[in-house]
């Protein structure tokens, strides 16, 4: 290093004195260790920034990729038609009974009707470990549910949620016969695809049959996608009066359309009953 070269080359060196040419040879050594110490903590420096800069990069990457999954020409619609509808008093209050349903299997939608009494598809918590139900309120806690009856060939499954005393937001199911016709305007408010709480508006079409079901089943001009499934039919008069659990293509207006499919609150009417009693106004 620096300092041995210039003791060798030093014209005025000490003759007389062999140690101190020995004593600042030792310092020259001290010097190159300390120089080598730099040198490894610089190269560990260099490796963690690297390391660091790699993993950023690959979260970077990660998000560019799913970026266009979650936000394309058919979500970004979806989002801002709820944002629209999310500014109405009344959409907003529809909004604080509906849950998002998890399970071990996945996630779909769940609402509140009272009790801690929370109405999905069966398909949703089918073969499930566990069910956790998570009310839309930042502030508020996620519940454990248990399955307090079901309709697996109706797909309707209804829980029970540990919410204590609590009296939480609920949504007044139509439990009448009360009739509906085609055109009728209707809200589904649920979790599909990535998102959560999002409202929807729609119409009802009509009854149409369902290969496999004995009843037939509401049809709906509505966008209903996956994690829809448990959504509420909402009527204009804020009742509930079905629960979307699939899609299908139907003619509709002379053409082909992906309509929304729920099962009416009437069908499920005697599971209603033994479980779950009236509201009482």
């Amino acid at each position: 290093m620096n300092g041995g070269k210039r003791v060798e080359n030093d014209p005025n060196r000490n003759k007389e004195n062999p140690h101190e040419d020995e004593e600042w040879d030792f310092e020259a050594e001290e010097e190159e260790d300390e120089d080598d110490g730099g040198s490894s903590a610089g190269r560990r420096k260099w490796i963690r920034n690297t390391i660091i800069f790699l993993l950023v990069a690959a979260l970077v990457g990660n998000i560019v990729a799913f970026w266009p999954q979650i936000y394309n020409m058919k979500t970004l619609p979806l989002l801002f038609k709820s944002r629209e509808l999310s500014s109405q008093a009344e959409i907003q209050s529809y909004k604080e009974a509906v849950v998002l349903v998890s399970t071990d299997n996945g996630k779909g939608t769940g609402f509140h009707i009272n009790g801690g009494y929370i109405v999905t598809n069966y398909h949703v918590i089918e073969d499930s470990g566990y069910i956790i139900v998570k009310f839309p309120d930042e502030r508020s806690e996620s519940y454990k549910a248990e399955l307090a009856g079901s309709d697996p060939d109706l797909d309707i499954a209804i829980l029970k949620a540990d919410i204590g005393d609590q009296r939480l937001p609920f949504i007044e199911v139509e439990r009448s016969n009360e009739q509906w016709e085609p055109g009728e305007p209707v809200y589904v408010i649920g979790n599909p695809l990535y998102f959560t709480q999002i409202a929807i508006e729609g119409e009802m079409i009509s009854l149409v049959p369902i290969q496999g079901r004995q009843k037939p089943v509401m049809a709906l001009d509505a966008p209903v996608y996956s994690g829809n499934s448990g959504s509420p039919v909402i009527n204009e008069h804020g009742k509930a009066i079905g629960v979307v659990y699939a899609t299908a293509d139907i003619q509709h207006h002379d053409q082909i359309i992906e309509a929304g499919l729920a099962v009416p609150i009437a069908d499920m009417e005697s599971l209603l009953q033994a479980l779950v009693p009236p509201v009482m106004n």
